[in-house]
């Protein structure tokens, strides 16, 4: 405390009081009790002694009552501040930081009362500052499309965003299991994961399916200031799709392979007689380079179906559309395969009058080329029967579609036919690429049109695609 501050005024005055009235006091009882033994030493049997003493006590008694009157009144108004003091110290301990001290107080009190408001505001903008970050990483958790789970060093839940019941089916509260955890996670293996990993403090990653989904689990232990193990974060990402495409390019690879090996196979074995001279009559060696011939256009469409699919899916081919007549596409694509229909003892038939068929908005080498392609699959897949092209038609567009009456598509199959190198027979038995469906929905898609299937295992299939008509005068006038 200060030499100067009022406080330490109050209190020198009230000791010096006490300590003058105590002074006086006592010499008063010495000066009475000295005169009392004096006086009764010279009176014979005189006895005033008693009545002196009494006089000391009652004067000594007056004058503490008078110190303490007067240190009520010196120490009061210094006991008001103070007791405001404490009550506000209290109440922020409490949590009530909007609370403050009285400053006008004087001295030390009015400093400690700035002193403690000035606390006060530190806490309370510290902790708005720490209410605005929790809630900005609170809204970047729950915006995650990434699942988040973190635990306590005793395995006990802290926190989870919503993504993780999408992940996971959560358990009705009313179900009594032995881990309280499960009710969010309804797998041991991932809460033993993450005991595993909040024991060793070693991350953890691995997959796991959850909902037809295959989900990249990834644990990290959380450590505090002094390097021990307070917790765990589980990362849970879905890579269904990752997969999926991974998949596929590992199936891509594979059957590119297959397809390039059968017609290099093929040259091999006739081209190594043929070098040797083992092939000695004439008309061999001709068999020999027929087949060779037919091995290399074979490989020859496929590179060049690769390349036809390749640019339609990176948008780099242009399709130029014009107001088109259906009849001459259909009929001069009909009458180029019937008599390859024929030779299968097929019968090829046009079941509409394409006539009668509105105009409509398209690029005619491009439907000849779907057309194509789905009466030669047809031919190809259907052994007995017949292959028909037909059509219907509304205000918006035509409908074409090719029905025949082959092996059919298993239903399992029919959502990956218009996949790369998809085939009705698993062994790859040489009936094409298996790109040809796969252009067909890449030319229709760039078109802005439709394509789909209806199929029954030993019945027949049923492809159909659109062409829509014009929209306005000018594709009209084009």
């Amino acid at each position: 405390m200060r030499k100067h501050s009022a406080l330490v005024r109050r209190a020198a005055l009230l000791a010096a009081i006490a300590v003058g009235i105590a002074v006086a006091v006592g010499l008063s009882v010495f000066v009475l009790v000295s005169g009392g033994q004096t006086s009764s030493a010279a009176r014979e049997g005189g006895n005033l002694l008693w009545p002196a003493v009494l006089s000391g006590a009652a004067a000594l008694a007056a004058s503490l009552a008078a110190v303490w009157l007067l240190a009520e009144k010196l120490m009061r108004p210094a006991q008001a501040p103070v007791e405001k003091l404490r009550d506000a110290a209290v109440a922020m301990s409490e949590g009530d930081l909007d609370v403050r001290a009285d400053e006008t107080a004087e001295g030390e009190v009015g400093e400690v009362a700035r002193a403690v408001n000035q606390l006060s505001y530190q806490l309370s903008r510290n902790l708005y500052t720490l209410i605005v970050e929790r809630n900005r990483l609170r809204n970047m958790l729950n915006g995650l499309s990434e699942g988040i789970v973190a635990i306590d060093r005793e395995g006990k839940i802290t926190h989870t965003n919503p993504a993780v019941e999408k992940f996971f089916t959560r358990q009705k509260l009313a179900l009594h299991l032995p881990d309280p955890r499960m009710k969010v996670i309804n797998d041991k293996s991932v809460w033993e994961d993450f005991d595993r990993v909040i024991e060793t403090g070693e991350p953890s990653t691995r997959n796991l399916n959850a909902k037809d989904m295959i989900l990249r689990l990834t644990i990290t232990p959380i450590v505090d200031e002094i390097g021990s193990i307070a917790g765990a974060v589980g990362l849970f990402s879905d890579i269904t799709q990752m997969e999926r495409l991974e998949k596929t390019r590992r199936d891509y690879v594979s059957n590119v392979s297959h397809e390039l090996r059968t017609p290099l196979t093929a040259m091999r074995a006739l081209i190594e007689p043929l070098k040797e001279g083992m092939v000695t009559e004439e008309a061999d060696r001709q068999r020999y380079y027929d087949i060779i011939l037919r091995e290399i256009l074979r490989l020859s469409r496929l590179i060049n179906d690769q390349l036809e699919l390749s640019r339609l899916q990176s948008g780099t081919l242009a399709i130029q559309k014009s107001v088109i007549t259906l009849d001459d596409v259909v009929y001069d694509v009909c009458d180029r395969y019937t008599g390859i229909a024929a030779e299968h003892g097929l019968e090829l038939k046009v079941d509409t009058d394409f006539t009668q068929c509105p105009a409509v908005y398209a690029n005619a080498d491009r439907v000849e080329q779907m057309l194509i392609i789905l009466v030669d699959n047809a031919i190809k897949y259907t052994e007995s029967g017949s292959v028909a092209v037909s059509a219907d038609w509304d205000d918006d567009r035509v409908v074409i579609h090719v029905k025949d009456t082959g092996i059919g598509i298993e239903e399992t199959d029919l959502p990956y036919v218009f996949d790369r190198f998809y085939k009705v027979d698993k062994a790859h038995s040489g009936k094409g690429s298996g790109l040809g469906l796969s252009i067909a929905r890449e030319l229709l898609n760039r078109m802005g049109e439709e394509i789909w299937v209806e199929s029954e295992k030993g019945v027949g299939t049923e492809f159909s695609f659109t062409v829509h008509l014009p929209k306005d005068e000018a594709e009209s006038r084009e």
